[in-house]
């Protein structure tokens, strides 16, 4: 019997978005990204951590402190299933510090 090799997961392709001090250290505000193997909001950080280390560090250090949220179609993570939440095709993914003003 031939073996069949097992169908790997279609990419997922979304649009990540970083503002304030990480726009200036990724240099762009918004990139498309393909996910290959896990389409959660943790396989995007990992994807970010192979292509820009620095970037994903300041990233996962922003949201364990809580300064930084991650807004997925412009609902906070948070209140979703945090990391572990299921992106899709086409789906935007924003990294952004709190707004002050007054």
């Amino acid at each position: 019997m031939p073996k069949t090799k097992a169908k790997r997961p279609e990419p997922v392709h979304v649009t990540l978005k970083v503002f304030g001090a990480l726009r200036d250290m990724h240099r762009q505000s918004q990139e498309s990204v393909a996910l290959r193997d896990e389409h959660t909001v943790r396989g995007l950080l990992v994807s970010i951590h192979a292509s820009s280390p620095e970037l994903a560090q300041r990233i996962e250090a922003g949201l364990s402190d809580g300064y930084l949220s991650c807004l997925l179609n412009g609902r906070n993570v948070r209140f979703l299933q945090n990391l572990d939440t299921v992106l899709t095709d086409g789906d935007t993914v924003a990294f952004l510090p709190p707004i002050g003003g007054g």
